[in-house]
C-alpha cells in the first residue's frame, strides 16, 4: 500500500482510542475494520465506562482496555486515553464506527505533514447507502444556537443559519479549513504547544467535540476537514437504551456551550428558550405515557 509515493511501513504510527458503553459488538467490529490499516497503527485503547457487557470485548495483543467504575462520559473517558496514548497521532473514534477503506492514510499524511493542524477528520458515511452525515462545521453563533440547536431546526429546516453552520457539500474535494469536527472520526495531535490536547470535561456528552475545535483555533493551531477520507457510522447505539438520560445530557451541553462561548446577553436569552423548550417537551411526553 502507497501513500502519497511513500510506502505505508514509512508512515509513523498512531493510536487508536474509542469509548464503550455497552456496544461491545460493535466495538468488536470497529477493531476488526482495522485490520486494513494495521501497520499504521501502535495501540488499540478502548475506555470502557462501567459497561455490563465488557468481557465480550474480544482482546489481543494490540488492545488495552481502561475500566471505569461508572459512566464518566465521553470527554472525560477520552481524556484518559489522551493521557494513556504512547503515539503522537491519536484516531479518536466512536465505537460504533468501522472502516470499509484505507483512505484515513491519507488524512493522517497530512497531520503529519502540516505541524499547525491541531485536529483532522473526514466524512462521515451511513452505512449500506452513500448518504453522509454532516462533521464539519463553521463557529456557532447566537443565531446557530437559535435555530440549529432548538426544534426550531425541524420547523426550518433549511434555514440560512444552519447551512452557514455546517460546511459539507458535494463540491468540497480537497482539504479545508473549519472551526470544529465530529467527534466520531478526528485524528488529532496528542500535544499541542506541549501540553496535552485534551477536552473539556465539564461536557458529560454532546457538544464536546465543537468546543474542542474552538479550543484549537484559539491556540492557533487548524482544524482540516478532509473529505477524501472516510469511515461508516451505526449511530446512536450506545444511548439506545438511555433516551431519557441522553435527552437530559443534551440539555444541559446546549446552556454549557452557549454559556462559554456567547457573551453574557446572548447566552442568558438562549438558556431561557432551551429550559422553555425542555419543559414543553417534558409536558408532552408526560401527557403521552398518561394516554399509552
Amino acid at each position: 500500500m502507497i501513500v502519497d509515493n511513500k510506502k505505508i511501513e514509512d508512515v509513523k504510527k498512531i493510536t487508536v482510542l474509542t469509548v464503550n458503553y455497552n456496544v461491545a459488538d460493535n466495538v468488536n467490529k470497529l477493531v476488526k475494520s482495522l485490520s486494513q490499516v494495521k501497520e499504521i497503527i501502535g495501540e488499540i485503547i478502548i475506555i470502557d465506562n462501567n459497561s455490563k457487557d465488557s468481557n465480550q470485548i474480544l482482546k489481543n495483543g494490540e488492545i488495552k482496555i481502561i475500566y471505569n467504575k461508572k459512566n464518566l462520559g465521553f470527554s472525560r473517558a477520552v481524556n484518559q486515553g489522551i493521557v494513556k496514548a504512547k503515539e503522537k497521532y491519536i484516531l479518536i473514534i466512536n465505537p460504533d464506527c468501522y472502516l470499509e477503506n484505507t483512505t484515513i492514510t491519507t488524512t493522517l499524511e497530512l497531520l503529519i505533514k502540516d505541524k499547525k493542524i491541531g485536529a483532522i477528520g473526514g466524512k462521515i458515511k451511513k452505512p449500506n447507502t452513500n448518504k453522509y452525515q454532516f462533521t464539519a462545521n463553521n463557529k456557532a453563533d447566537f443565531l446557530t444556537g437559535l435555530f440549529e440547536f432548538t426544534n426550531l431546526k425541524k420547523i426550518f429546516p433549511n434555514n440560512r443559519f444552519s447551512k452557514k453552520f455546517w460546511v459539507e457539500n458535494l463540491t468540497i474535494t480537497k482539504p479545508i479549513l473549519v472551526e470544529s469536527l465530529c467527534g466520531a472520526y478526528m485524528i488529532i495531535r496528542k500535544k499541542i504547544n506541549k501540553t496535552l490536547n485534551l477536552f473539556d470535561e465539564r461536557y458529560f456528552l454532546y457538544l464536546e467535540d465543537i468546543d474542542f475545535g474552538n479550543k484549537i483555533n484559539l491556540l492557533g493551531y487548524k482544524v482540516v476537514f478532509d473529505p477524501r477520507s472516510e469511515i461508516t457510522h451505526v449511530g446512536g447505539k450506545s444511548s439506545n437504551s438511555k433516551y431519557n438520560i441522553v435527552l437530559n445530557e443534551w440539555y444541559i451541553s446546549r446552556k454549557k456551550y452557549f454559556k462559554k462561548h456567547l457573551n453574557k446577553f446572548e447566552s442568558d436569552i438562549l438558556s431561557i428558550i432551551f429550559t422553555l423548550e425542555q419543559l414543553v417537551l417534558t409536558i408532552f411526553q408526560n401527557i403521552f405515557k398518561n394516554h399509552v
